[in-house]
């Protein structure tokens, strides 16, 4: 399964207050900020994703409920190829599992 999750992107701000000074915003900063940020799972701060498959369609399913799915996935922090020069391993093959089509022009504002 493929998801293309940098499609979706956040407008960051050049400049922050940092203890009431202005400050720029880093390269590798503004790249995570931009990004759907990753899971985490901490004490105090919990930020999950799931995918959910709910089904709709045309008929009577005779009391019962609709077929759904709901599984859990992890988004892992990537890095700024950009600022740290990334480069694939050696004899790295990566496996096509199978594919999906997802429109992401659902969430937009």
């Amino acid at each position: 399964m493929e998801l293309d999750l940098d499609k979706i992107k956040f407008e960051v701000e050049k400049f922050k207050k940092k203890h009431g000074v202005q400050k720029e915003v880093s390269p590798e900063d503004a790249f995570m900020l931009k990004s759907i940020q990753p899971a985490c799972h901490s004490k105090h701060i919990t930020n999950e994703y799931f995918l959910v498959i709910e089904l709709q369609y045309d008929g009577c399913t005779c009391g019962s409920d609709l077929p759904d799915a709901r599984m859990p996935f992890t988004i892992v922090p990537q890095v700024n190829p950009d600022c740290y020069g990334f480069k694939a391993p050696k004899n790295w093959t990566p496996t096509k599992l199978g594919e999906f089509n997802l429109n992401l022009d659902v969430f937009k504002d």
